[in-house]
């Protein structure tokens, strides 16, 4: 399945420390490689998506963003395994990608009542879109940051999710580029994934389409400004706390209609 790796950048400082610690050259970048610098601001949300159109419209069956301070997990000290690559990312990705057991029928007594069944309670779906977490630094808010810290501990549970909205995060996330619109980032700053996938769920579930949390994890290496984070998410804290409500609630339309709806760009 041909594959494409989209990662946004400004700071040619913060690149270099990317490929390094993938182990590739500059000079020599594969062609499933898509560096796509943020050379006039735009932001985030738009360096990506535009990194995502040039991917498909490349041929991209598979499209794996991935932030420039996301690394290769830090290697076991007894581990005999070579380091994690890039190519093992995406693999990691494609196969969360494939069609998912997801539990749709659930037992409410134990044990289990009459017509309960005794094995079929789960049914296989396709995948919108896989999801992999991070170490070291987690993907914290600029409240939970201050209050705990920048690097206090936080528990994965890798899952299946359907049905459910959940905040999705686009530092280590792949799709079929078949899911394009739906996977374009919004254009609001920190909240550019989560109502992203606000909207894509909104329509995956409409597709009996389910999320696979359990690709794999990478080394998240840096945390951005926690004082300039806080100003962005202030903004929008407020809403955050009702959109996927209201998206969940809301009629499933077009795609550019749902952003007219909600009032958002990408």
């Amino acid at each position: 399945m041909k594959f494409a790796v989209i990662t946004p950048w400004y700071n040619p400082e913060q690149l270099d420390h990317f490929v390094n610690a993938w182990g590739i050259q500059l000079q020599k970048l594969p062609p499933w490689l898509f560096l796509e610098r943020d050379a006039k601001r735009e932001g985030t949300a738009r360096t990506k998506n535009r990194g995502i159109r040039r991917a498909i419209d490349a041929g991209a069956e598979v499209c794996l963003v991935l932030d420039d301070d996301c690394f290769p997990k830090a290697a076991e000290p007894t581990s005999f395994n070579p380091p994690m690559t890039l190519e093992d990312l995406a693999h990691s990705h494609i196969y969360a990608l494939a069609p998912q057991p997801v539990q749709r029928f659930t037992q409410v007594t134990n044990p289990p009542s009459r017509g309960t069944p005794y094995f079929a309670r789960t049914t296989t779906m396709e995948v919108a879109a896989s999801m992999g977490f991070w170490e070291e630094i987690p993907d914290r808010d600029a409240v939970s940051q201050l209050s705990h810290g920048a690097t206090a501990k936080m528990k994965f549970r890798p899952q299946v999710i359907y049905g459910q909205y959940f905040p999705l995060s686009g530092m280590n996330m792949a799709f079929r580029s078949s899911e394009w619109p739906w996977c374009q980032f919004i254009n609001v700053p920190r909240f550019d994934d989560i109502w992203q996938g606000f909207l894509w769920q909104k329509k995956a579930y409409a597709e009996r389409k389910c999320f696979a949390l359990t690709a794999a994890t990478v080394r998240h290496s840096r945390q951005s400004n926690v004082w300039e984070n806080l100003k962005q998410e202030a903004a929008n804290l407020q809403r955050n706390e009702t959109i996927w409500a209201e998206i969940e609630a809301g009629p499933l339309l077009p795609y550019e209609e749902m952003l007219k709806r909600y009032g958002l760009s990408v």
